[in-house]
């Protein structure tokens, strides 16, 4: 995967990732950024009303969700595409982020959207478990373990962990909803990270283990080696990521202060983290700040996710496209 070097200005690295002003990810104008065929499909869909100074337009977010689903499983309505990554027989894991608190985190609204969606697909709503670290995460989320929405189950994974278990350099418990469900829907929110540089799809697993703070060192090692367990990567079915309210910097915590009004869908979760990694990077752009990896936080983990065979990471073979609504 290229990056960016010291010898590539940023306007010349981001139109050399097809992210300049006027064609690029989400700062110009709709349409195929990228059209490989055969390559994996992420769509964004986005609109400037979906989050107002008079507060979230739900019913769009919906519609936002609906779209950038059905560019991603290449279906022409909701029903269809979800049918297409989930069976009314199977248990589902749904794993948001909210680790950052009620300002920062995966929105209720989008969660309750997506169980809306399962539900069509003939799922029974108490066969949906919303999972992350700890009660405090799944609260920031809408979603406390004392009065839990939507008739679906929630579970702390701190407190629901199974045996150790190791690959690589990476050794921890994993929550016992990992097993226990037959699939995953990821719903990671667009952030920079202050060590991994980027904290989307793939780091949304640290919220799935027992001791996320002892896999930081050596990061982008253990980011690969955890998502290759096959608890993930062969069960993740669908990653529906924030693009309404976000961070570039200074994050994975704090206020956001980056707002594209949109909503990502993938089904590969390398592709989601190398899009999302450079519409980080446009934004820093614009706000004249230094490249990731010029910050010394590139994510090179998600290359070495491609290395390993987990995904794809060159954008020249992701097939994005926007859609404006």
């Amino acid at each position: 995967m290229m990056s960016p070097d010291n010898g590539m200005t940023r306007r010349d690295f981001l139109k050399a990732a097809g992210l300049a002003v006027g064609g690029a990810a989400l700062a110009g104008s709709a349409g195929s950024i990228f059209a490989q065929e055969g390559g994996p499909r992420v769509g964004i869909a986005r609109s400037d009303l979906v989050l107002t100074d008079d507060g979230l337009n739900a019913p769009l977010l919906g519609q936002l969700i609906d779209e950038a689903v059905m560019w991603a499983v290449a279906e022409d309505t909701p029903e269809k595409a979800w049918a297409k990554c989930f069976s009314a027989d199977e248990v589902v894991g749904i794993k948001p982020n909210g680790i950052a608190g009620y300002e920062l985190s995966t929105l209720p609204e989008t969660i309750e959207h997506c169980v809306y969606r399962l539900e069509e697909v003939g799922i029974d709503r108490d066969r949906m478990i919303v999972w992350e670290q700890n009660p405090n995460h799944l609260a920031a989320c809408g979603v406390p373990l004392d009065d839990v929405p939507w008739g679906v189950r929630a579970v702390s994974a701190g407190d629901s962990l199974g045996e150790t278990v190791r690959n690589g350099s990476f050794t921890d418990k994993l929550c016992t909803v990992l097993d226990e469900c037959d699939a995953i829907l990821n719903l990671p929110i667009l952030k920079d990270h202050s060590i991994s540089g980027v904290t989307v799809a793939m780091k949304n697993h640290y919220g799935s283990i027992g001791n996320p703070g002892a896999q930081h060192a050596d990061i982008h090692r253990k980011l690969v080696d955890l998502n290759d367990l096959p608890q993930i990567k062969d069960k993740t079915r669908l990653i529906v990521c924030d693009l309404v309210h976000n961070v570039v910097d200074g994050g994975p915590f704090g206020s956001p202060h980056y707002f594209p009004g949109g909503m990502l869908a993938a089904t590969d979760f390398v592709a989601c983290d190398a899009v999302c990694w450079y519409a980080i990077e446009e934004e820093r752009a614009n706000r004249d700040l230094p490249t990731l990896k010029a910050a010394g936080r590139e994510p090179l983990y998600i290359a070495a996710a491609q290395e390993r065979g987990l995904g794809v990471a060159e954008l020249e073979r992701i097939n994005v496209n926007i859609i404006d609504m």
